[in-house]
């Protein structure tokens, strides 16, 4: 019910599909959403009436040449609240991580982790202004890629049709590890959200 958070509502065109669809999990609060996309509607349907006596043709300033002044006004001009709250939060975590990086204990629970997503590992790397600390994330990554790679090379062997019948341990999962490797956790790099920022 904040007008500021109403507004930031408004001006992101409610939140990332991801966000949104969250939403619907908040039971009792049917209520709370629906006055939000009340706002959001309001916002649309006077954006669209503006837009209907502007005279056809004319384009926003600054719009791209195969632009629609009635599109223009109907795209978000905030990011997703949500979204950019998550942003945030990873910049401080991975901020902290790369500050601490040149301490050995830093370096060792990094060592005994799975490491970082690579979305996540990029931030990092970008991060790190000591070329040696990049250098030792780098060789630490590596490794852990390594050991991942050998395990999803040893769940296809096991997995193949002419191995049918050799057990799978903890490499039965490697595949689902993997994804969160290389694409980042579910649900955290959504479609509307940048990655990279430093």
């Amino acid at each position: 019910m904040d007008v500021g958070v109403q507004q930031s509502v408004r001006a992101a065109r409610l939140l990332c599909s991801t966000h949104a669809w969250q939403m619907i999990t908040f039971r009792g609060r049917a209520q709370d959403i629906a006055v939000l996309c009340e706002a959001v509607l309001d916002e649309l349907i006077e954006r669209v009436d503006t837009s209907t006596q502007i005279m056809p043709g004319l384009r926003l300033p600054f719009a791209p040449a195969r632009s629609n002044g009635a599109a223009d006004a109907l795209e978000p001009t905030q990011p997703c609240m949500c979204c950019a709250h998550i942003d945030r939060m990873e910049k401080n975590y991975i901020q902290t991580i790369a500050t601490y990086f040149g301490e050995a204990d830093m370096q060792e629970a990094y060592r005994v982790s799975e490491g970082l997503c690579l979305p996540h590992f990029r931030m990092l790397l970008r991060m790190l202004r000591d070329p040696a600390l990049a250098k030792t994330a780098m060789e630490v990554q590596l490794h852990l890629w390594r050991l991942l790679k050998d395990e999803l090379t040893l769940f296809l062997h096991r997995t193949s049709t002419n191995n049918i019948d050799e057990p799978i341990g903890a490499e039965a999962d490697s595949w689902r590890r993997a994804i969160m490797q290389l694409a980042g956790d579910d649900d955290v790099f959504g479609l509307r959200r940048g990655e990279d920022k430093s």
